[in-house]
């Protein structure tokens, strides 16, 4: 019965050992993530008291101690039994069994540098006014392009300064207007979903932390993913997607010119109604 007691203690301790393990992964995963100071890199697999080491947090490490108490020999010789020549004093050593525990569970480092997640809110900004602007300035563009066609054929038309030319220019507005908040709405979408790939990452090598990915990798992983996702997020601001706003506007402009001419040549009294061939008396419902 002993036996198996003392079985169960050494699969207790070793449970706790492995969730101490996976907790600092998890540790070191959202450190990275959420943006921090410093951090831990290069773990450590022996201790050397003369070296400089460090914690996950990228601190300085202090070895701990333990107060030991021995006898000493205070160098004075004395025949009286009654006096010996030693005495008890209190002794602090390094906690060796708390640096293995370190080292074993990936705890202790050897360098320390800036956590590069810290200006990850910064990023996001940044992309959604890059693209916001890739796509305004190709608003801005198309604007200027479909500005110039309009008022070239308004000219050869004879239209200039018309009703036909309010109400064109009105319509090249509209649709500037509609491409600026398209824009944003991209910018907005660009910088959402680098959010949503950062998070998709810490939360997969999370789960890769409890399968037992020690801290060192972990920190490692989470570095490298954010590498990755910056990289994929630059490509979002490669080309603009606005899409063609002004291409069909000179054939709805004729359109609409079209439709008004055949309003204009109904009778007094007459219902319009455009889905008949253009032809209003195939619309006239009279008694």
């Amino acid at each position: 019965m002993s036996g198996g007691g003392g079985g169960d203690g050494g699969a207790q301790k070793m449970e706790e050992q492995r969730q101490a393990r996976v907790q600092s992964a998890v540790e070191a995963i959202n450190r990275i993530f959420n943006g921090g100071s410093t951090q831990g890199v290069n773990a450590a697999t022996t201790y050397d008291p003369s070296r400089t080491y460090y914690t996950a947090d990228g601190s300085k490490f202090s070895a701990p101690k333990n107060t030991v108490r021995e006898a000493v020999s205070t160098g004075l010789a004395t025949s009286d039994s009654a006096s010996p020549d030693w005495e008890w004093r209190n002794r602090e050593v390094v906690d060796q069994n708390a640096i293995d525990g370190l080292l074993r569970n990936g705890q202790l480092f050897t360098d320390s540098q800036a956590v590069p997640g810290k200006g990850r809110s910064a990023l996001y900004d940044q992309q959604r006014t890059a693209v916001t602007d890739l796509n305004r300035r190709d608003v801005d563009r198309q604007f200027l392009d479909a500005e110039r066609q309009n008022r070239f054929g308004l000219a050869r038309a004879g239209l200039s300064g018309g009703s036909a030319d309010i109400d064109s220019n009105a319509e090249l507005t509209r649709r500037t207007n509609e491409g600026l908040i398209k824009a944003a709405g991209i910018g907005d979408q660009a910088a959402a979903d680098l959010q949503t790939a950062d998070e998709r990452s810490r939360q997969n090598l999370i789960s890769m932390a409890q399968s037992g990915i020690d801290t060192g990798q972990a920190a490692q992983m989470a570095l490298s993913q954010l590498d990755a996702n910056s990289a994929n997020a630059a490509s979002a601001r490669s080309g603009a997607t606005v899409g063609n706003l002004f291409g069909d506007l000179a054939q709805a402009y004729l359109y609409g010119q079209q439709q008004q001419g055949a309003r204009a040549g109904a009778a007094p009294y007459q219902q319009w109604m455009p889905g008949a061939n253009g032809n209003p008396r195939n619309s006239y419902q009279g008694s």
